[in-house]
């Protein structure tokens, strides 16, 4: 079970400089780098409290493009344990890169997967790993409390 301040933690609202920014197809896309959601796993679970396994890594496409770089795609399913929650989540994530060295095509495109794969699990710990960034970019709580948890009386 967590603690008393892990729960205050999930149901924090999302800290502004945590969120990076990218644009993708005329829209500009807000979401947590894996590394930052990385380092909350450990701050708010501990350093042994999380794992990170994956499952799978296929390669869903390799090609060279018209100007020689190596085009390649990796399909990962991984899954991320919560050892004082006793419980797991599994998502699945697709990675593409385009790179001159087909070696390190394959590599980004798997940790791009990887990564992805990773942010999608921890999204099911709410507004703190990015839920709520799917509301529209919102930083604002979207879980604010749950029934398994006391609620202090105002």
């Amino acid at each position: 079970m967590i603690n008393q301040r892990q729960y205050e933690q999930l149901l924090k609202p999302l800290n502004p400089s945590r969120v990076a920014k990218r644009q993708q197809a005329n829209r500009q896309l807000s979401y947590l780098e894996a590394w930052d959601v990385k380092a909350h796993l450990i701050r708010i679970f501990g350093f042994g409290g999380w794992t990170w396994n994956v499952l799978t890594a296929d390669l869903a496409f390799e090609e060279k493009n018209e100007k020689g770089q190596w085009q390649v795609g990796y399909k990962v399913i991984g899954k991320l344990g919560i050892s004082p929650l006793c419980c797991t989540y599994t998502e699945a994530a697709i990675g593409s890169a385009s790179l001159p060295q087909r070696g390190e095509a394959h590599d980004m495109a798997v940790k791009t997967a990887e990564s992805d794969a990773l942010k999608r699990a921890a999204i099911n710990l709410g507004t703190q790993f990015g839920l709520s960034l799917y509301d529209n970019g919102s930083l604002n709580d979207v879980v604010k409390a749950t029934l398994d948890q006391e609620v202090a009386s105002e």
